[in-house]
């Protein structure tokens, strides 16, 4: 008998050991052990928009044009422009708490242009070739959302063109040197894809376009838009250490 007795405290013992065994493993590497490593310390890496990026976009148009060819009011054009233009885009943004600050540079074929009746019988016609912007950015930042506005110098390659029943007779054009404002939204759909709306004024100031070289036509324009985009960000994810 006393061995039973032996054998049934010995198993015991050893059941004893095994059940508390789990509860003080707890205790030595679970939540409650200082320098543990506990589930709920640990967050996700908060998006970061710092970082290059490049993108393309593509949107729509519509403004007006003014000429004049010094010659009176006769000669004087005034006409809607309006039609799409697709590009691309490259820039850099750095992050300070919620402020994101950056720079982008633009650039957009475009299908723009207008025309009107001129001089009686004689059609104008105004065409936006390309446009480019360079700008400086500030940005709300709310973790994958953004709000920001703009503002920087654009330029913008117009012809024009006078034409008598359909055949072209008087031309030229210019690059024009403007500046640009707006505002926009963006939306991190992954730390490396950016989804983003915009709308710009544009206004590409005054340039004089030489019809065939000898008759000056100064020419203003400016366009509003709307974009939609997409970008690639590179890097710039960040890690927050886990709060005390």
């Amino acid at each position: 008998m006393r061995i039973v007795h032996s054998v049934i405290a010995a198993i015991s013992l050893v059941a004893l050991a095994a059940s508390t065994a789990p509860a003080s493993a707890g205790d030595l590497f679970g939540r409650g052990a200082a320098g543990s490593i506990k589930d709920d310390d640990y967050y996700p890496p908060p998006f970061s928009w710092t970082g290059l990026y490049v993108g393309a976009h593509a949107g729509l148009a519509v403004g007006d044009t003014q000429g004049g060819a010094n010659l009176g009011p006769i000669f004087a054009t005034d006409f809607e422009m309006n039609g799409a233009m697709y590009g691309a885009h490259v820039g850099y943004n750095y992050q300070m708490s919620n402020l994101v600050v950056g720079i982008e540079g633009t650039f957009d074929g475009t299908e723009i242009d207008g025309n009107t009746t001129c001089v009686f019988v004689l059609n104008c016609q105004r065409e936006v070739n390309w446009v480019a912007t360079i700008v400086g950015r500030l940005g709300y930042a709310m973790d994958r959302s953004m709000i920001y506005g703009f503002g920087g110098v654009s330029f913008a390659d117009i012809d024009t063109t006078v034409s008598i029943a359909g055949v072209p007779f008087l031309s030229g054009g210019e690059t024009h040197t403007g500046w640009v404002a707006g505002v926009g939204f963006s939306y991190a759909v992954s730390n490396s894809v950016i989804a983003r709306i915009e709308y710009a004024h544009m206004d590409f100031g005054t340039e004089t376009h030489n019809l065939n070289g000898a008759l000056p036509d100064n020419v203003d324009a400016q366009i509003d838009t709307i974009r939609l985009g997409v970008s690639f960000k590179f890097g710039g994810d960040r890690y927050v250490a886990p709060m005390k």
